[in-house]
């Protein structure tokens, strides 16, 4: 990178926000990104309430007590003469203790198996949460590499062709060039200008993303890159292996088997509801009345109760029928929903997989592609010296290295993001992983500088206009 490149990148938000002394780590760019992931927040929060659901359909099956107590005062007469009606005043009090306990009520556990089920199902629907969160944050990090190195290119690029205009206005100046190559020279560095402010909007937004998804701006972390040639590694026979480790791990694919097992479970619970049901009743009465009826004495009395209750279904209207059919149709829905499951996992770790191999390969051809555009580039600038090269031949040549170089670190980037969706479908990525790729992330040499343009895009410079008709000016840089 030239030094008046690098002193237009100034460390992201440098302009604004003091860039912090310490180093951002992924791993911890992660945490705080997964603590203010609202579907990461959701999926935890239903994950909670299905296990809730297995405390109540637990409770179903154990004893309920209950205590009833009721005090009545009533007032009877019975008029004995026409004088003087005899008036008595009753009061009555009664506690009841009530314990029922299921004996007999097989669609309790079936609701209870459905209810275990449903927990699992929420538990996996929470990991696969974790997982596409972490895929997410990866993606948006990558993503905002890719602009910030497209930006650095096209900030070497547009020094680059300021100094070739400069050489053909000198050259034309003396007679050695035609003017054809100062024009050419002049439109490649106008060219270069804009795709630059697009890049510097470009990256504003990426920036932005990353500090949405972590609650504060990342500058530490714009000043780390790949600066090597690492790549990931595999084996191309080892696909077999990605497909049987997925399928057997997978969070998506184990999420719509556990709602498969709760659908059976409710064909179950909706077949069970033909079955006769038993209860025990136990029970305790106190009574205890000041007078009655029949006489005025004050009257106390206890009662204990015993018994089992019997409950046959007989005819609900059909209701019960059309519950179970109902209960097999969603069965035969989650069945469809794990086959679903099933052919989109194998699609995507193929897909990953093979996009991972790609772009490693990519990336190697690439780096060869660089050193041959390179040394193009010296042929043809020494060729332009010695007049045997026109000026259009050497931006040509040095369009070509920048492109070059853009797509290789394009390339790296992409066959690490492939490799982390590998390991996001096959259900295995973790922390560490995001530890791996935070060990690859060096400082830039020289350290990179962003100023506040990134954050503002509309403070970026505009394209100065030309009238029509008026010789071009040269793209001032900022």
């Amino acid at each position: 990178m030239r030094p008046l490149a690098c002193g237009l990148l100034l460390l992201v938000f440098g302009a604004v926000t003091p860039a912090p002394a310490q180093a951002q780590s992924l791993v911890d760019l992660y945490r705080a990104a997964e603590g203010a992931d609202p579907a990461l927040v959701g999926a935890q929060a239903l994950r909670r309430a299905a296990q809730e659901r297995v405390v109540q359909a637990t409770a179903a099956l154990a004893p309920s007590v209950s205590v009833n107590v009721t005090r009545n005062q009533s007032k009877y007469y019975e008029p004995t003469n026409l004088v003087t009606p005899d008036t008595r005043a009753i009061g009555n009090e009664q506690a009841v203790l009530q314990l029922t306990q299921p004996v007999l009520k097989l669609a309790l556990w079936a609701q209870k198996d459905q209810a275990k089920a449903q927990a699992e199902q929420a538990q996996l629907q929470a990991e696969q949460s974790r997982i596409e969160s972490l895929q997410r944050f990866v993606e948006s990090i990558f993503e905002m590499f890719k602009s910030r190195d497209a930006l650095q290119h096209l900030l070497a690029q547009q020094e680059s062709t300021a100094a070739q205009l400069a050489l053909a206005r000198r050259a034309f100046t003396v007679g050695t060039v035609a003017v054809t190559d100062m024009r050419d020279a002049q439109a490649k560095a106008d060219v270069v200008a804009t795709q630059a402010i697009a890049a510097r909007h470009d990256l504003a937004l990426r920036h932005q993303v990353v500090a949405e998804l972590v609650g504060r701006p990342v500058p530490a972390l714009l000043a780390r890159g790949m600066v090597d040639d690492p790549l990931p590694v595999l084996d191309h026979a080892g696909l077999p292996q990605w497909l049987t480790d997925g399928l057997a791990s997978s969070p998506a694919l184990r999420q719509a088997h556990a709602g498969l097992e709760a659908a059976r479970h409710e064909v179950r619970k909706a077949t069970l509801a033909h079955a006769p049901t038993v209860d025990l009743n136990l029970s305790q009465t106190a009574l205890s009345e000041s007078a009655s009826v029949t006489s005025t004495l004050r009257r106390r009395s206890t009662q204990a109760l015993v018994g089992l209750t019997l409950n046959l279904p007989l005819f609900a209207g059909g209701a019960t029928q059309s519950r179970v059919r109902e209960a097999l149709a969603l069965q035969e829905k989650a069945q469809a929903d794990v086959d679903s499951a099933r052919r989109t996992l194998t699609l995507n770790l193929r897909q990953h997989f093979t996009s991972t191999l790609a772009s490693a390969s990519q990336a190697q051809g690439l780096a060869v592609a660089v050193k041959s555009q390179e040394t193009a580039l010296r042929a043809n600038r020494r060729g332009y010296e010695v007049g045997m090269k026109v000026g259009a031949e050497v931006l040509d040549a040095q369009t070509k290295l920048f492109e070059a170089r853009r797509d290789l670190s394009r390339a790296r980037y992409d066959a690490w993001l492939s490799y982390i969706k590998l390991r996001c479908a096959a259900g295995v990525v973790a922390e560490a992983d995001l530890a791996r790729l935070d060990a690859l992330l060096l400082p830039l040499n020289p350290p990179l500088a962003l100023d506040a343009e990134v954050l503002n895009p509309s403070a970026a410079p505009a394209l100065p206009q030309v009238p029509p008709g008026a010789e071009p000016v040269p793209a001032k840089l900022p």
